[in-house]
Order: C-alpha cells, then sequence, then structure tokens
C-alpha cells in the first residue's frame, strides 16, 4: 500500500522542500547567538529572520511564470544549489551586512524549490492522490523549522554555528545531485515566447481568485513566521534556557505539519475549505492572545497551550491554500505562475511583518503585541476567504 501512496520522485521532492525551510528556520534558534555576534537590534534582527523572503517578493511571479522555459526541474536543482552556496559560505560572515547578502541568497533558492515542487508535483502525481500530496507537501515549513529548531541548538554545543551552516549546505548540494538523478518530469519546448510570457504573468495578476489566495496565504505565513521566529527570544526572555526554548519552539512548529496533514484528509473526508481556514485564523487569533497577553495572567502551561492551537490550526491554511490554487489557476500553463504570485505577495508579508513586530516590540518593550499584529492579520484573512468562496467558489471546490 505504501508503494501506492510514494513514489521515489515525490520523495525526493518533498525532503527537498523540507531542506529548504530547515534554512528559513535555521536563523531563529541562532538570533541569540548573532545578536551577540554581530550586536543586532531586534529590528536588524527581524529583518534577517525576513530578508530570506526578499527573492520571493521581487521575482516569484516572474520566476514562475518563465518556469516553463526554464525547466521546473531545473528551478528546483538550482534553488537546492543556491541554499548550499549560500550557506556553505558562512566562514565569509563576518558583518550585518554580508549576514543580509547570503540571506538573500538562500530566499532565492528557498522561492526555486518552493515555487517548482509543486507544480512538479501536479506533474507526476496521479489525480486521485494530488490532494494527499499537496498536504504533506504543505507541512514542508513546519516541518523543516521543526527539524532546525530541534537540531540547530543542539548542534551550537559541539560546533560554532559557522561549522553548522557549512554542513546544511553540503547537505543541499547532495540533495540537488539526488533530485537531478531521480526527478524526472515531461520536458516542454525551451523556445521563449515574450508575448506569451507576458500573457501568462498579465492573466494571473487578473485573476480574482488567484489574488485573494495570495493575500490568504500572506495574512497566515507572515504572522507565523513572526511568532515562531521570536519565539526563542521571548522565552529567553522569560529566564528560559536556549536549548529548552530550541525544543519547545520545535515542538509548536512540529503541530503545524500535524494540522497540514489533517487538513489534507479532512478535505478528502468532505469538509468545506471555507470552514477549514476560517477556523484555523480563529485560532491563530486567540492563541496569541493566550501565549503573549498579560491582561489574562495565563500560567505557563497554557501559555504554551496557545501557541500549539496558534500552529496547529493555523497549519489547515496552508494546505488548502496550495489544494485550491491548483484548481483555481486561470489555465493549464499558469498553475507555476499562479503559485508565484501567491508566495511573492506571502514573501511581501513576511518581509514587512517581523521587522515591524521587532521595531514595535523594541520600542514598547512589550511582546504582546505581537498579538494585536495577529488579530489584525486574521480578521483580513477570514474576511478574504468569505469574499473568495462567496464570488468564486467552484463547485469541484467545497
Amino acid at each position: 500500500m505504501r508503494a501506492k501512496i510514494f513514489h521515489g520522485p515525490e520523495l525526493w521532492i518533498i525532503i527537498a522542500g523540507y531542506s529548504a525551510a530547515v534554512h528559513v528556520g535555521k536563523l531563529s534558534p541562532a538570533i541569540p547567538v548573532f545578536r551577540q555576534a554581530f550586536d543586532l537590534t531586534l529590528l536588524q534582527a527581524g529583518l534577517a529572520l525576513s530578508l530570506v523572503q526578499a527573492a520571493g517578493m521581487l521575482f516569484a511571479l516572474v520566476i514562475g511564470a518563465f518556469s516553463a522555459h526554464i525547466g521546473l526541474k531545473r528551478c528546483l536543482v538550482a534553488g537546492l544549489c543556491a541554499l548550499g552556496i549560500a550557506s556553505s559560505s558562512s566562514l565569509l560572515i563576518d558583518h550585518v551586512i554580508t549576514l543580509f547578502f547570503f540571506r538573500f541568497i538562500e530566499g532565492l533558492g528557498f522561492l526555486l524549490v518552493t515555487l517548482s515542487a509543486p507544480a512538479i508535483l501536479k506533474q507526476i502525481c496521479a489525480p486521485e492522490t494530488i490532494s494527499l500530496k499537496m498536504g504533506i507537501w504543505s507541512s514542508y515549513m513546519g516541518l523543516g523549522v521543526c527539524l532546525a529548531l530541534i537540531s540547530i541548538p543542539l548542534l551550537f554545543q559541539y560546533f560554532d554555528w559557522q561549522t553548522v551552516w557549512f554542513a546544511l549546505g553540503l547537505l543541499s548540494f547532495m540533495l540537488a545531485l539526488c533530485c537531478h538523478r531521480f526527478v524526472q518530469v515531461p520536458k516542454f519546448s525551451t523556445s521563449f515566447d515574450f508575448s506569451a510570457f507576458l500573457d501568462t504573468v498579465k492573466v494571473t495578476v487578473k485573476h480574482p481568485p488567484i489574488v485573494c489566495l495570495a493575500l490568504i496565504f500572506a495574512c497566515y505565513t507572515s504572522q507565523w513566521l513572526t511568532l515562531i521566529g521570536f519565539l526563542p527570544s521571548i522565552y529567553l526572555s522569560h529566564h528560559i534556557g536556549l536549548e529548552l526554548a530550541g525544543v519547545l519552539t520545535a515542538g509548536v512548529a512540529f503541530v503545524n505539519v500535524v494540522g497540514t496533514l489533517s487538513a489534507g484528509f479532512l478535505m478528502q473526508r468532505g469538509l468545506k475549505s471555507k470552514h477549514l481556514m476560517i477556523f484555523g485564523f480563529s485560532m491563530m487569533c486567540l492563541g496569541s492572545w493566550m501565549a503573549l497577553s498579560d491582561f489574562f495572567e495565563l500560567p505557563f502551561v497554557l501559555q504554551y497551550l496557545g501557541v500549539i492551537f496558534f500552529s496547529l490550526f493555523g497549519g489547515f491554511i496552508p494546505t488548502v491554500v496550495f489544494a485550491i490554487c491548483l484548481n483555481y489557476a486561470p489555465r493549464a500553463n499558469a498553475v507555476a505562475s499562479s503559485f508565484g504570485l501567491v508566495l511573492q505577495v506571502s514573501a511581501l508579508g513576511q518581509f514587512l511583518i517581523p521587522p515591524l513586530s521587532g521595531l514595535l516590540v523594541g520600542h514598547t518593550h512589550d511582546w504582546s503585541n505581537i498579538a494585536w499584529i495577529s488579530t489584525c492579520l486574521s480578521v483580513i484573512g477570514m474576511i478574504i476567504v468569505t469574499l473568495l468562496m462567496t464570488r468564486y467558489n467552484k463547485a469541484a471546490i467545497q
């Protein structure tokens, strides 16, 4: 039975997504180390967290539209190589500017992997398994960040951060070789038609359902990355050790994986996408207040339960977005560009929200202000979900 669920190429693609997410999540437990080494402010730390999204913010839609000519497999391998180059160049990082530069390169690699992988899965997966596969794929961020949060603090006990970064770079190079060798994607014409390229971009940007999905995904990812990114620092401010803070944060990231996988099964069982996403945003709002607000004065166990709710039920949202995006793409050759727009708008949110949150907390010295940010994004997300499902709902999508 398992052989029918997973085939080799699909597994390599999903592992590549997890590896790319490790590079996003590896900075969070290292922020206290970097703040000491480079004298980072909270604003600079937030910028370092979000700079990985700069490439997506600038290039996601263009690369998505152009990927049919570049080749999806080439994009995947190139992305893993970019991650390998940026991470293995850790010995060159001696200033905050070089840290930002290589973080941007990692963002470019992350973009190439996460943009090409779902489009490849769409081509090579059987139609009857695509919803489940997209649910598994959607867990890449949660599981990758979880692995980083668990492993990085432990590795820091034995190695300096440059050595850890170098090893992660070598791992990305090895995965690039495996994907090049074992992943086979149907080949298309590589001739470039600029007018067709512009038409693909235009039809994607003007397609309201994809724009709605992009905004919904941005409302989810920007608040999730902000809270998870600063969570170790929040725990350190409450006199919790770095190793324990990393483990606690990893648990939060792991339940996000459970949420994404559960959403895939729930969608196959017939639960409506609208209900899953609205419930997810509602629990993210509630969880952020439980975790961060001093007004309720909850014991730490309930505060941690709030973060669990935030991440677990928030995990419903990416699975639904990725699954719907496959169906709502304006046409068959615009699937990658549709994912590109979703990732680009999401990257813009992830680029802006963490540093602004860091600036706000640094000014007020109050972590509970992040809960206000989460509330605003959750309400906006629920409004757009309602708009999408009211005006543009398809019979094929619950």
